[in-house]
C-alpha cells in the first residue's frame, strides 16, 4: 500500500521544499517590508496604504479560483500544475522588482503605481505559488511522505525568510549606500535571481504521478466541483484554519517592526526579531515530523498553538524583563506555531484524497485555489488592519505618540492569541485525522478495480 502511495526519493522532498525558499525569497520581503517600504521610503500615507492591501488582495485572491479552474483543466506533457511554474516564474520575479521601484510622480501618480505593480505581483505570485501547492497530493498520496514534503516545505520557506531577514537591511543599506529608494529594489532583484533558479529546479525535480486522466481532465465541471468543495467539511476546516493562521501573519509580520523599534525601543534589534521569528518556524518544520507522528496531524497542531498562546500571553507580563529572556520566549512561541504550519499543508493534501473518495474526482487546482483566496484575504485583512490601526492612532514616523505605541502593543498581543484561539477550534471540529489512512486504502483498491 505504501508503495503504491507513492515514496519519494530524499532529493526530491529537498527540491519540494525549494519551492517554498524561492517564494519567501520574494514574500518573505513583500509581507515584511513592503508596509514599512511604502509608508517610510515611498512617503505614502498609512491609512491609503491599509485600502490599497485590502483592495489589491481581494481582488488577487478573487483570481485564485480561475487559476485553480485552469490548473484542473491542463493536460500537457508538463502535467497539470509544472506548466505554470516553468512559464510564469520570470513575469512573478519581474513584477518583484518592479513594486519596490519608487517612480518620482505626485502623491496620486505613485498610489496608481503601487496599485497596479502590487495587483499583479500578487496574480503571479498564485500563478506560481499555487500550482507549487497542488503539486504535494499529485507527488503521494503516503502520510507520511506528505508529511515529509509538508516539513521541506515549511523549512524551505523559514530559510528564504531567515535569509530575507537577516540580509535585507544590510543589503540595502550596503547597496544604496543611505538610499533606500536604490537599495530596496536591487535588493529585490538579488533575491529574485535566487528564486527564479529554485522554482526551476522544483520543475525539474518534482513529478506528478497522481495527476488525474486527460479524459477526467475533459470531464471537470467548475460548478460542480465548487459545489463538492463546500460539502468537504475538512477542506472547510482546513481552508478556515488557514485563514486564521494567514491573519495572524499579516498582523505579527506587520506591526513587528514598528513593535521593536517603537515599543521595546530597540530598533537596531528589528532584523533580530525577525530572524528568529522564522528560525522559529524552521525549527517547528524540522520537529513537526516526529511531534505529528506521535501525536497526529490535528492533536499535535492543537498542543503546539496551545502553547504558544500562553506563551504570547507571557510576553505581555516580560516587556520590562531582560532582552534575552524576552527574546527567547518570544523565539519558544513561534516554535509552536511552526509546528503547525506543515501539519496544515499535510492535511490539506490529505482533504484532496478524501475529496476523491466521496466525490470521484480530485480537483486539486479548485481546492488548493480556495485555500490561497483563505489565505490572501487573510493576508489581505492582517496587514490592512495594522495600516488602518497605525492611522487610526495618527502614526507619524517622524513623530510618534504614546496612542500610536499602545496601538503597536494591542495588536502585537492580542492580534495573535485570538487568532490563534481560533485556529484551535477549527482543528478541534476537523475530524480527518483517524479517518484518512481508510480513505487511501479504499482509493487504491479502487485503481486496482479500474485496472484489473
Amino acid at each position: 500500500m505504501a508503495q503504491a502511495a507513492g515514496k519519494l526519493s530524499l532529493s526530491e522532498k529537498i527540491s519540494y521544499g525549494f519551492g517554498d525558499l524561492a517564494s519567501n525569497f520574494v514574500w518573505g520581503m513583500t509581507t515584511s517590508y513592503l508596509l514599512y517600504f511604502y509608508t517610510n521610503v515611498y512617503g505614502l500615507a498609512a491609512t491609503a496604504i491599509g485600502t490599497l492591501f485590502l483592495i489589491t488582495r481581494i481582488l488577487d485572491a478573487v483570481i485564485d479560483p480561475v487559476i485553480g479552474v485552469m490548473i484542473d483543466k491542463t493536460s500537457s506533457r508538463f502535467g497539470k500544475a509544472r506548466p505554470f511554474i516553468l512559464f510564469l516564474t520570470i513575469p512573478f520575479a519581474i513584477f518583484s522588482v518592479l513594486t519596490f521601484i519608487t517612480p518620482d510622480w505626485s502623491e496620486g501618480g505613485k498610489l496608481i503605481y503601487a496599485y497596479l505593480t502590487y495587483l499583479i505581483l500578487g496574480i503571479l505570485y498564485s500563478g506560481v505559488n499555487l500550482p507549487y501547492g497542488a503539486l504535494m497530493p499529485m507527488m503521494t498520496k503516503d502520510p507520511e511522505e506528505k508529511n515529509q514534503l509538508s516539513s521541506f516545505r515549511i523549512m524551505g520557506m523559514a530559510i528564504g525568510a531567515i535569509a530575507v531577514s537577516a540580509l535585507t537591511n544590510p543589503l540595502v543599506k550596503w547597496i544604496g549606500g543611505g538610499n533606500d529608494r536604490l537599495g530596496f529594489p536591487v535588493t529585490m532583484g538579488i533575491f529574485t535571481v535566487v528564486a527564479v533558479v529554485m522554482f526551476y529546479v522544483v520543475f525539474l525535480k518534482c513529478k506528478e504521478r497522481f495527476s488525474e486522466s486527460a479524459e477526467k481532465t475533459k470531464e471537470f465541471n467548475t460548478l460542480t466541483s465548487a459545489k463538492h468543495m463546500f460539502g468537504n467539511q475538512p477542506w472547510v476546516m482546513i481552508a478556515l484554519n488557514s485563514l486564521f493562521m494567514f491573519l495572524r501573519i499579516g498582523v505579527v509580520f506587520g506591526v513587528l517592526v514598528y513593535f521593536v523599534q517603537y515599543v521595546l525601543g530597540q530598533p537596531e534589534m528589528i532584523p533580530l526579531y525577525l530572524t528568529l521569528a522564522n528560525v522559529a518556524n524552521f525549527a517547528g518544520g524540522a520537529l513537526a515530523p516526529f511531534v505529528l507522528r506521535k501525536l497526529g496531524k490535528r492533536n499535535g497542531s492543537i498542543l503546539a498553538l496551545t502553547g504558544a498562546v500562553l506563551l504570547y500571553g507571557l510576553l505581555f507580563f516580560l516587556e520590562s524583563s531582560p532582552p534575552f529572556l524576552y527574546l527567547v520566549i518570544f523565539f519558544i512561541a513561534n516554535i509552536g506555531i511552526g509546528i503547525n504550519s506543515p501539519a496544515n499543508f499535510s492535511m490539506l493534501a490529505d482533504t484532496v484524497d478524501y475529496h476523491e473518495w466521496k466525490f470521484g474526482h480530485r480537483s486539486e487546482g479548485m481546492l488548493y485555489s480556495a485555500y490561497s483566496f483563505a489565505t490572501k484575504f487573510g493576508i489581505a485583512v492582517g496587514g490592512s488592519v495594522v495600516a488602518y490601526a497605525l492611522g487610526f492612532a495618527g502614526y507619524d514616523p517622524d513623530a510618534v505618540t504614546p496612542q500610536a505605541t499602545d496601538m503597536i502593543r494591542v495588536l502585537f498581543y492580542l492580534g495573535p492569541i485570538l487568532l490563534t484561539i481560533l485556529q484551535i477550534g477549527c482543528l478541534v471540529l476537523y475530524k480527518l485525522d483517524k479517518e484518512h489512512k481508510q480513505i487511501v486504502q479504499d482509493l487504491d483498491l479502487r485503481t486496482s478495480s479500474v485496472k484489473a
